[in-house]
């Protein structure tokens, strides 16, 4: 795993946890705009960045080296967190275990552990990793799956990004795609979280709903705390990678702002149930 470190000279500090499958240059603009305010630990994966060895090995290991990593470099509290996708995994399983004091956290599309018969798990298992491996060796696959069209930021070539996109998807080992697929759908956390003072909030884009049902049950039953919002016309992990701007706002008005101020601009506090 690494951490690379933004905004060094910024006081507040926000830890980053990205989704996976996406390569550091994917979030370089929403860190570019976040480091302006942040001093920001952006996390990397292992098996995420070819140009680092090493695999994936699961969400409590990499949630261990976080926290080693903060606590090495002298961080004793956060005050802000955000993690997408299996970074909401990573963030959660964080905030459960209440070893690094967060002041507010975002889990944004975060997944939480499956409430199935092991072999439906390991059923799911198969059809995840046959999933990656067919968007990672087939570009229609991949374009079907997330349209240019939708998911180039503003500003950027779809063609080249693509490009890249495909050639570094090819670079994932069959144990770190297996070991994302597992721990990010089965990772441990405390019969109940450790008692924090965080202020915690989960998105899910409108377009995502019924796929983060479940994840929203759970999540409401383990931080009862926590304030649901739903973002406008985004799909998943859609606001953070294409609408760098937007995202900012939106974590600014949660990260600075009062209780009341949680909520993103034209959204309501929603009581999902299934």
């Amino acid at each position: 795993m690494q951490i690379f470190e933004h905004g060094q000279a910024q006081d507040r500090t926000l830890l980053f946890f990205p989704c996976t499958a996406e390569p550091v240059w994917a979030f370089a603009d929403t860190i570019t705009l976040l480091s302006q305010r942040w001093h920001v630990f952006q996390v990397v994966y292992d098996g995420h960045q070819p140009e680092y060895p090493g695999d994936f090995t699961s969400v409590e290991q990499t949630v261990d080296e976080v926290i080693s990593y903060l606590k090495s470099h002298g961080v004793s509290r956060l005050g802000g967190a955000y993690g997408c996708s299996m970074g909401g995994a990573c963030l959660t399983r964080m905030l459960a275990l209440g070893e690094m004091p967060i002041d507010r956290a975002i889990i944004d599309g975060g997944i939480t552990p499956y409430q199935l018969p092991y072999l439906v798990r390991k059923l799911i298992l198969a059809r995840d990793v046959l999933s990656f491996k067919l968007a990672a060796n087939d570009r229609k696959v991949l374009e079907a799956a997330f349209p240019p069209e939708r998911f180039t930021p503003a500003g950027h070539d779809p063609k080249k990004e693509y490009d890249a996109m495909e050639a570094y998807l090819k670079t994932f080992s069959d144990r770190t795609i297996r070991n994302v697929f597992w721990s990010a759908n089965n990772y441990a956390l405390p019969k109940r979280s450790a008692k924090i003072g965080a202020k915690i909030t989960y998105w899910y884009g409108d377009d995502e709903k019924k796929d983060r049902r479940s994840n929203i049950r759970f999540i409401k039953r383990y931080f009862p705390q926590i304030r649901i919002h739903g973002i406008p016309k985004m799909a998943h992990a859609e606001l953070v990678i294409v609408h760098p701007e937007e995202f900012c706002r939106y974590a600014e008005k949660f990260l600075a702002g009062p209780a009341e101020a949680a909520q993103p601009v034209g959204t309501q506090d929603r009581r999902m149930t299934r």
